[in-house]
Formats: structure tokens, sequence, C-alpha cells
């Protein structure tokens, strides 16, 4: 039975990285699409199949086909994925993280039929995670300006932040084996988180890519994580921290704790 790795990440909290951590630093599926197929990162599939976007480029650009009416459905899904090579195929699409609940309910049934299926969540500090996105937001339309600056605007969107970790991972750890991910820990101590993460995913990974976030530094083949070009301040971070009290809340009710790097 093939391998299927669905990542629920949520964008902005190093999604990329751990994409290349699997499947380039450590060969652990298919990188990237080729003559012989496989998944690029963010295929978004899951998505335009809740969506039935049959005609949309992405179904017709990462699977390679025509039928894309025919292909647009779970059982689509599921063919494509068998008649890849190789024992382990990946899905890291961020939409993964939003899909509704029911949807999920409706097809694991069919994925468990035909994949041994593990999830990945990765997670970051709710605050800063939600800064990096609101900073790729303003930058990527003008129109948002209107609010004022990136302080103004982050504070205007703190108003409508609805993304919850926890909702997530219950959803589809009620169907598969399901291991969070918090960023800051995978990469300040890889001797003892790497080793974990090996384990559930039951391949030996050896080392980590890197990752802005942490590093510091804006490597080049990592661009869509130059986005937090004016630091969030301690009296920003707080303010922040009161708005999106909540996402810290359901994660300790969760979880049992904190992460200590989360202040």
């Amino acid at each position: 039975m093939k391998s299927l790795l669905i990542n629920a990440g949520f964008g902005w909290c190093a999604t990329t990285p751990l994409f290349r951590t699997l499947c380039r630093t450590n060969d652990y599926c298919i990188k990237k699409k080729t003559s012989e197929g496989g998944f690029p990162k963010e295929p978004h599939l899951l998505l335009k199949i809740l969506e039935r976007h049959t005609d949309d480029r992405a179904i017709r650009d990462a699977w390679n086909i025509i039928d894309a009416e025919r292909f647009a459905t779970i059982e689509g899904y599921v063919e494509y994925i068998n008649n890849l090579p190789g024992e382990r195929v990946t899905d890291f699409s961020n939409t993964n993280a939003d899909l509704p609940e029911e949807f999920i309910d409706a097809i694991a049934p069919t994925l468990l039929n035909h994949f041994d299926v593990k999830v990945t969540m990765i997670v970051r500090d709710p605050v800063r995670r939600y800064y990096s996105l609101c900073n790729h937001l303003y930058k990527k339309d003008i129109r948002n300006r209107i609010h004022g600056d990136i302080i103004q605007y982050f504070r205007h969107m703190l108003q409508h932040c609805s993304h919850s970790y926890v909702r997530t991972y219950r959803m589809y750890s009620k169907w598969f084996p399901t291991y969070s991910i918090v960023m800051e820990d995978l990469w300040k101590n890889p001797e003892k988180e790497l080793p974990k993460l090996s384990e559930f995913l039951e391949y030996p990974l050896k080392k980590l890519h890197p990752n802005v976030y942490h590093d510091g530094v804006k490597h080049d083949k990592l661009k869509d994580q130059w986005t937090d070009d004016i630091p969030l301040s301690p009296i920003g971070y707080q303010m922040a921290r009161k708005e999106l009290q909540w996402v810290y809340d359901e994660w300790m009710s969760e979880f049992g704790n904190i992460p200590s790097s989360w202040c």
C-alpha cells in the first residue's frame, strides 16, 4: 500500500522548508512534477475537488491530464496517486488546513482504503505567523494600504483572524495519525525533534532545509519567506497576543502546554 503524507500545515509556518526537508534534503518522496509525475508544492487538488474546479489550470498542470472532469473527484485523486512511481507521495497544500470538516469526513474512508495515510501539521507562534501573512498580503495588493502602514493593516486584520490550529488537528486526527510540528522547536533543536518526526514518518531524516524564519537569512530559494521587512515590536506583539489569545488557549487545552518559544 502506497504511503500518502498530507500536510495540513498553515502558511507562513515554514511549510516550504518542511517540504524541501522531506523531498529534496532527504529524498523522502518525489520533489516536484517530472515527466514521470508527482506533486509540486501547493497543487491545492483536494480544494479543487471540493469546489469542482474541473477547468482549473492546477488540475491540468499538476496531473498532466486532459479529462479533468473525470479526475477532479476523490476517485481520480486515488487513481492518479496510485499511478505515480515510488512508495511515498506528499500532498503539501496550505489549503489542506482550511478544508471543511465534512469534506474530510467524506473522503477519509476512501483514502484509508487505498493508502497508508499520515498527516503533518506544522504551526508557528500564532502572532508571528499572522504578522508574516499580513506582510505578504500588504505587499501583494496595493489596495490594502488604505488602512495605513503595515502595523495599522495588521491591527485591522487581527479582527478577522479565524485560523484555528486545534480545529485542523482534530479534523484530521480523528481519521489519520497526525503529527503536530512546532516550527520553532524543530529548527531550534533538530537533534531532539528530527528523530521524533522520523519515527512518525518511519523514514530517517538526516538534516533540515534552511528556514528564513529561524535563520534570519534571506535565502534566495526561499523568497516566499521574505515577508517581515519591519520587525514586530514587543508592544505590537503584546497587542496582537491579546487579540489572538483564544488560539493559545485552544492549544493549551488540547496539548497541555504552550511552546516556550511562543512569547
